[in-house]
Formats: structure tokens, C-alpha cells, sequence
């Protein structure tokens, strides 16, 4: 038996965001909440009652120390996580925009602790120790060690017969297309389950089509048996084990939008875990409105409450 159900490595960073209506130049405050592609997938799904673990390399500090403080909370075991004296913690500044005016983010990342952890600083025999490795195109984008080691997390998992999920999320603040679709594109034939928008579809691999038919030909293309494909605000589209799927999104007031994406993975990975990855549809759209209607990303729910809100069981607590 494997020691976790699902396993991540990633960096993490604060997220200080303004209050609603403020702009950078001018706002008076921060709120502080913790941010990663990665650590929030893990989250979701130990609150959701799997064993998680959660890789990175953090500084010796209090914002090192806060990381550790908040995703502990989650139940998250951190046993793989290397603490750095003298190293810094990245920061993601966030500007909420209404219409007209779009959300602004601005990384401020460069020369973090986890974008020079190298391969060899990775306790590999815990991280793979897993059924399911979790991998993001974020990672492979912060500095070239990160795209190291997300290379080789694939290909040992692949060797150690681990199933690997993918999520491209392709950040162009960080690369370029033709460089992300060069260097992914071999990784992510190592993957079983395979998580990309229809957007960063057409953009990296010139993918075209409705989400279920861009699902189906990426799955064609990269041999993975589950692909999940998002749309923005429209259906997702799902080639499960030979077969097109297709799920609407969940109405939601939303409150924020960051970490949706993660939450959609969460989600099927909870259907893909419990061995049901046509319910993993419905709680991939579930979790990912629960992520919309919260503030910060890390997703704080239950079982009974995921299929509640699958359901449409409205908005009082009777």
C-alpha cells in the first residue's frame, strides 16, 4: 500500500490582494493568503479526506514558517518540504477589476527558494510514494531546475508505475508559447490524466475544437486516458477512457475567481480516486464553483458537502 493517495511538488507564494474597487497605486491595504497551483490541489483533497503530500522548498522565515503554519492546517503532510536558510518567498500582487477593467496580477517571484531547488534536493522516495503525482506547467515554468525536476518527477513516476496527472496551465507571464509547447510536450505523454484549457490547447499544441473534441485529440495526441478540457465559463469537455463527456458549469456568485482551475482538478481527481471518474465531472465543476464563491484558494469543504452542492441543494442551511 502506498503511503499517500495523491502527491504534488510546486512552489508557494503570498498572495497580497487589494480590496475590491482598489487599485495598486492607491489602495491603503493588503489582505495576505497563501497561493500555489499545486499546494491548493493537495488541499482540496485532504480536506476531502485523501492522504496528501506536498513538495517544495521554503525559507527559513516567517513567511516560510506561514506556509507551513496554513497548509498543515489542511492535514497536508509536509515531510518532503526543504527549509532554506536565507532564501525568500515569492509574492503574487493581486488588483480585482469589474468591468470594464480586467483582474490585474503581478508576480514578484524572481530567485525564490523553489526556483533553485534542484533534483537532488527532492525526497523523491516520499513524493513517489503515491498513487496519483500531481504535476503543473506552472512548476516547470518558474526557472529552469523547477522545469528539471518536473521532467524528471514524470518520468520516475512513469517508471515506478505512479499515475501522473498533468495540468498545462500556461502562464504567459512566465514563458513563451513555443518554448512551454516544446518543453511540455514530452512530459506530458507520461501522463495518464491529462487537465489543459481549450485556450492553452489551441495556443501550445494547435488543438482545435469543442472542449469534448479538443479532450478527444488530446488524448489522441499524448496517449493519456483521462483528459479533462475547460471553457472559461462554458461546459467542460472530458475523453474518458475512450468516450467524450461533457458537463455544464455550476451557477455561482462569484467571489473570486483565482484557483478554479486547481479546483476542477481537485475535483476529478477525488471522482479518479474514489474509482469513479464520471462522478469525478460532476465534483470537478462542483469544486471549482466552491473555489469561485470563497475568498482565497485553498478550498475548505467536505464530502457531504461537495455532493450537496452538486446536486443544487441551494443556499440555506436547513
Amino acid at each position: 500500500m502506498t503511503r499517500f493517495d495523491l502527491a504534488t511538488i510546486g512552489e508557494a507564494a503570498l498572495r497580497l490582494s487589494v480590496p475590491a474597487g482598489e487599485r495598486f497605486e492607491t489602495a491603503p491595504s493588503f489582505d495576505a493568503a497563501l497561493v500555489g497551483a499545486e499546494a491548493n490541489v493537495a488541499t482540496a483533497l485532504a480536506s476531502l479526506g485523501w492522504r496528501a503530500t506536498w513538495a517544495s522548498a521554503l525559507p527559513d522565515s516567517p513567511f516560510g514558517r506561514r506556509v507551513v503554519r496554513s497548509l498543515s492546517s489542511f492535514g497536508l503532510d509536509l515531510s518532503a518540504v526543504a527549509t532554506v536558510p536565507g532564501g525568500r518567498l515569492g509574492n503574487h500582487f493581486v488588483e480585482y477589476g469589474s468591468a470594464p477593467r480586467p483582474t490585474r496580477v503581478h508576480f514578484d517571484r524572481a530567485g525564490s527558494t523553489f526556483a533553485q531547488m534542484s533534483v537532488a534536493d527532492v525526497a523523491w522516495d516520499v513524493l513517489l510514494d503515491t498513487r496519483i503525482l500531481h504535476l503543473t506547467g506552472i512548476s516547470a515554468a518558474v526557472s529552469p531546475t523547477s522545469l528539471e525536476i518536473v521532467e524528471h518527477a514524470a518520468q520516475e513516476a512513469a517508471r515506478r508505475g505512479v499515475t501522473v496527472s498533468f495540468d498545462v496551465n500556461y502562464r504567459a507571464r512566465l514563458w513563451d508559447v513555443e518554448t512551454a509547447a516544446a518543453r511540455l510536450a514530452p512530459v506530458l505523454t507520461s501522463a495518464q490524466i491529462l487537465f489543459c484549457s481549450r485556450r492553452d490547447a489551441a495556443a501550445l499544441f494547435d488543438v482545435h475544437g469543442s472542449a469534448p473534441e479538443v479532450a478527444a485529440r488530446l488524448a489522441d495526441r499524448f496517449g493519456a486516458r483521462y483528459v479533462v478540457v475547460s471553457d472559461s465559463d462554458r461546459a467542460i469537455g472530458a475523453w474518458l477512457d475512450g468516450e467524450s463527456r461533457e458537463r455544464d458549469v455550476l451557477a455561482v456568485r462569484t467571489v473570486d475567481r483565482l484557483g478554479a482551475g486547481d479546483g476542477l482538478a481537485a475535483g476529478f481527481l477525488h471522482g479518479v480516486l474514489g474509482g469513479d471518474p464520471v462522478f469525478g465531472l460532476d465534483a470537478a465543476v462542483g469544486v471549482a464553483a466552491l473555489a469561485m464563491a470563497q475568498r482565497t484558494e485553498q478550498v475548505v469543504t467536505t464530502p457531504e458537502e461537495l455532493v450537496a452542492v452538486i446536486a443544487g441543494a441551494g443556499d440555506l442551511d436547513r
